[in-house]
């Protein structure tokens, strides 16, 4: 078994740069480079985590020189012509670094002029040996199983190593609080944890304040109105960090909660400070490309916060962009987890208007298809195996929602009857589209507007689609495979460990 190395500086990569304002006092940033050839020479800037274009140089005899008056403050690295880099902090002081061996730049920088960058290269020197010390102990210790005089042997020496940084760390911030090297290095450091409030017996008193403090003084000591910190991977490290599993979690509620926290600390109105722009847009990116249930409450959130009127603040997205995530907020919010199912009526084979909210049911199943879609047509005959075996003894009723227009009329019907759905079956039939597409209003003393339009006030943009509602017909899942249907009604009405029917 090998034991993880505790935390010391994470340097991760990602996203988009935008212009950016320039300094008005001009500086130097000199490099000498032993046997580096004349060639050409870029300087690199981060954003974020992603290093982008920002200047090229020819290098004369090893010298390198680049005006710093076109840059503004954060972290930059020298990048040769075969990619190979070396990273610095620049806030408009002059920067004179020697390298006697490019291979070994770390261990061989002198750092003569730029007090951030004697700082951070001392730094990084203890911090890497630190790590390779922690390394060696892992690879020594390799194989004893926790409990052992060997495991508990190696918790202490790397509990040792890990007390040397955190001492360190504070060392930088006592004696050079005002430095842009400290803000940015404080980012890669642990939040310091107090211990559980305990009782007069040593009892927990509250088992969920390490995570509560956590969330509450992770952002201690950051200045989120420095437009500084976004220019450094540190600051997405963090923010990255912060929205995982092991910070805020998946909880939909919580992640909206704690990042308009964050959101609203931030200058929303200068266009120069980017800090803003790049953390809402990494948030977006985040939960619009994730696979988890649920998150589109965050998208709408953030629709209806920051894109939409009349709160529109995302003055970098184009009109057409935010149009169409307005859009999308409109659509989604309408059948958000935790909110309430709008109520659908619609008429079943004989012509009868049905709303599944006169159906009594412990829970109610919303699955839309359509008659010439193949996988739904596949599925509803194992939704009645399960309606049959399962859900009906349990009080889970389903309410099917077909597109029965033109000949689907007839596929419709057809198929229910030469399968026994014996389920709540209803569609918008090609009558009631006619009529609701000449006049509706004689079709509303039976029906709702929301029920004609059903397919956009679910966001039935393809079937078969599945929400799962509670009693009082909250929403509980949406977007789920029938084996999930399954297994979490089998979860909830207490049949967890009942044989599974459904597998695909």
């Amino acid at each position: 078994m090998v034991m993880s190395v505790k935390k010391i500086l994470v340097f991760s990569f990602l996203f988009f740069a935008f212009g950016l304002t320039q300094p008005s006092v001009a500086q130097t940033m000199k490099f000498k480079i032993k046997n580096l050839p004349d060639t050409t020479v870029y300087l690199v800037k981060y954003y974020g985590a992603n290093l982008f274009y920002a200047d090229t140089v020819q290098s004369k005899k090893g010298v390198v020189v680049f005006d710093g008056a076109k840059h503004h403050a954060g972290m930059y690295a020298v990048m040769m012509p075969d990619n190979s880099y070396f990273e610095f902090v620049y806030d408009k002081e002059p920067i004179f670094v020697t390298i006697s061996d490019f291979s070994k730049r770390l261990e061989t920088a002198v750092v003569k002029k730029s007090q951030n960058n004697q700082i951070f290269y001392a730094y990084l020197r203890f911090i890497t040996a630190n790590h390779k010390k922690m390394v060696e102990l892992n690879k020594k210790y390799e194989g004893y199983p926790k409990g052992t005089p060997q495991y508990d042997s190696l918790v202490t020496q790397i509990d040792v190593i890990y007390a040397q940084n955190v001492k360190y760390q504070d060392s930088i911030l006592t004696a050079h609080p005002n430095l842009l090297v400290t803000d940015l290095l404080k980012m890669a450091f642990d939040v310091k944890i107090p211990d559980y409030p305990r009782d007069a017996n040593g009892k927990v008193l509250d088992s969920t304040f390490k995570y509560n403090y956590y969330l509450n003084h992770y952002w201690d000591g950051v200045d989120l109105a420095d437009p500084r910190i976004v220019y450094s991977p540190m600051y997405h490290s963090k923010l990255d960090t912060y929205f995982s599993i092991r910070g805020i979690g998946n909880n939909p509620d919580t992640i909206i909660k704690y990042s308009y926290q964050l959101l609203e600390k931030m200058n929303q109105v200068d266009q120069d400070n980017k800090l803003f722009q790049y953390t809402l847009s990494h948030l977006v990116y985040k939960y619009d490309t994730t696979r988890l249930m649920g998150m589109d409450k965050i998208l709408w959130f953030y629709g209806v916060n920051y894109y939409c009127p009349p709160n529109d603040k995302v003055y970098w997205v184009t009109d057409a962009d935010k149009k169409k995530y307005c859009d999308y907020t409109e659509k989604v919010g309408k059948s958000l987890i935790g909110n309430r199912a709008i109520p659908l009526i619609l008429t079943d084979t004989s012509g009868n208007w049905i709303n599944f909210y006169d159906i009594a049911a412990n829970y109610t199943v919303l699955f839309f298809w359509s008659p010439s879609c193949g996988h739904c047509k596949t599925s509803m005959p194992k939704l009645q195996l399960l309606y049959d075996k399962k859900f009906r003894e349990r009080g889970i009723e389903i309410y099917a929602v077909a597109d029965a227009t033109g000949p689907d009329y007839v596929l419709w019907k057809n198929f229910i009857r030469d399968n026994k759905l014996t389920f709540t079956n209803v569609a918008l039939t090609r009558a009631v589209y006619d009529q609701a597409m000449i006049d509706p209003r004689p079709l509303l003393q039976y029906t709702t507007a929301a029920s004609l339009n059903y397919a956009d006030t679910y966001d039935v943009y393809s079937t078969p689609k599945i929400l799962v509602l509670d009693k009082e017909r909250n929403v509980m899942y949406k977007d789920i495979s029938l084996s999930d249907l399954e297994r979490m009604m089998d979860f909830h009405t207490g049949h967890a460990g009942d044989e599974r029917l459904i597998f695909e």
